[in-house]
């Protein structure tokens, strides 16, 4: 098994600023997208709201959230992304995979299409 890391974009959805690519780890452990906050503040993307998470190493932190479009191979969805401290990784989680219909092929380190579930 092994890490699949991807390319994304982070776009402002209300003014088009919008972010070098950025390598994140495709994480479908972590539920919203978690992208450097002093990247977020540069695109003009402001804090909705704090929330309380649970770490991987089950340690609880709080964290800014707020309202971007995140694009995996060009392709945009928008979501709540986490403004992440510097100790913290970039990832690609699992709302955002969901939405673009993505599932994570370790072995093969890849994205895949995957079908959407309606029920």
């Amino acid at each position: 098994m092994g890490e699949v890391r991807v390319q994304i974009v982070v776009v402002n959805p209300r003014t088009g600023a919008r972010s070098e690519e950025m390598t994140a780890l495709a994480d479908t452990g972590a539920t919203l997208t978690v992208v450097p906050g002093e990247m977020l503040r540069q695109l003009g993307i402001g804090a909705v709201r704090r929330v309380s998470l649970v770490l991987a190493d089950g340690r609880r932190a709080q964290r800014d959230v707020g309202e971007a479009h995140v694009a995996v191979n060009g392709e945009p969805v928008p979501c709540r992304v986490v403004f992440g401290e510097p100790a913290d990784a970039t990832l690609l989680g699992l709302t955002v995979l969901e939405q673009l219909g993505l599932a994570v092929d370790p072995p093969q380190r890849r994205l895949v299409p995957t079908d959407f579930l309606l029920y």
